[in-house]
């Protein structure tokens, strides 16, 4: 008995200490052009908020989306239009959404990931960057989040692959 209440202990005491970080040590990935300032892991929060505003988009819920989007947010979509405001992003969904009924393709996307990354040095809030594959081809897209808004959006697309 003596032997495993001794081995709990040394097991223990190996967990904790290899499970504390050094004081004001900042657990990073990655890094931005400015100075000192480093990437780390995001919140589940953003993450959320980006898929409320994806349901909203995928409904053409409008009194959603832009409930969900800073009133000076700016986007940039795929063709390099730039607009700026929950109504000018409701207008491009809508009109997205008339420009596929018009060809023929359904309006449907799979949301292949989404993670959220945070500068370390920042008040600019946190980045969802996500993927999505739909009948025109596969999207990546950035959603910056702060304070619980989407404060903007860059789309990048490419074609889909033959498989």
């Amino acid at each position: 008995m003596k032997k495993l209440l001794l081995l709990f202990i040394v097991s223990a005491s190996l967990i904790a200490c290899t499970n504390q970080k050094q004081e004001g040590e900042t657990v990073s990935n990655g890094f931005t052009t400015r100075k000192g300032e480093q990437v780390t892991i995001g919140s589940q929060e953003s993450v959320d908020i980006f898929l409320k505003i994806d349901k909203a988009w995928k409904e053409r819920d409008y009194d959603a989306i832009k409930s969900l989007v800073s009133k000076d947010a700016e986007f940039v979509n795929e063709k390099g239009e730039v607009f700026v405001g929950p109504q000018a992003f409701a207008d491009y969904i809508e009109k997205d959404y008339q420009e596929s009924l018009a060809k023929k393709q359904e309006w449907e996307w799979t949301i292949n990931y989404a993670f959220a990354v945070k500068p370390t040095n920042s008040k600019r809030g946190e980045y969802v960057n996500a993927r999505f594959t739909g009948t025109s081809g596969v999207f990546e897209e950035w959603y910056q989040i702060a304070d619980g808004k989407l404060v903007s959006w860059t789309q990048a697309k490419r074609a889909l692959t033959a498989k």
